[in-house]
């Protein structure tokens, strides 16, 4: 969605369509990104009074201008079902830079979690701990995460909703994988 697309956008139509709330009085919708409320106005998108990041803009864009109109979980999909991007550019910037926390973020999960809207969900895979994160509130993420053991290292592996697709891009999606990642470390030096 360019900016002009912004302008002129009907947001109490678009508000419903997204599961987003409309503030009348300001004409803006609040939107929550990775437990991160955005204000969205014609005139930009900010967040906690200030510009948004040009990275978290571009998803927010892509995620209002999309044609999708509900949340489909299952099957999740990796990002090589929406991204002609070969896979291993992904886990180099999404994924491996959080193996190496994983035993830090499962001691402090229990405080982590409701900071970046997740919830502990059954494993896959088997794994130490999955989560299930409500990344935006149509596009949801699945995380497995695995300590380091004898015979394998740590690792993270970050699926998708079924219907990410519908509301994001290839590049936005793993965007949106990588501001995860980056929230996620954030919240490890903070907490």
């Amino acid at each position: 969605m360019m900016k002009k697309a912004l302008e002129q956008t009907s947001f109490p139509a678009l508000a419903e369509r997204v599961n987003a709330l409309y503030n009348e009085e300001e004409d803006a919708l609040l939107l929550a990104m990775l437990g991160q409320e955005y204000v969205i106005k014609h005139t930009g998108i900010s967040l906690r009074g200030q510009k948004a990041p040009d990275t978290h803009e571009a998803v927010l864009r892509d995620y209002l201008s999309s044609s999708g109109t509900s949340l489909c979980t299952s099957p999740w999909r990796a990002i090589g079902d929406f991204t002609k991007q070969p896979a291993a550019e992904f886990r180099k910037l999404a994924e491996f830079p959080l193996a190496q926390y994983v035993d830090e973020f499962l001691t402090r999960a229990g405080t982590l979690l409701p900071l970046f809207d997740a919830v502990q969900t059954p494993s896959l895979i088997g794994s130490d701990m999955a989560i299930t994160v409500r990344a935006l509130p149509k596009v949801y993420l699945h995380v497995e995460l695995s300590q380091e053991s004898q015979e394998f290292p740590a690792e993270v592996w970050v699926l998708f909703s079924n219907n990410a697709g519908d509301f994001l891009k290839g590049e936005n999606l793993q965007l949106l994988a990588e501001l995860f990642k980056d929230r996620l470390l954030s919240l490890l030096r903070i907490y």
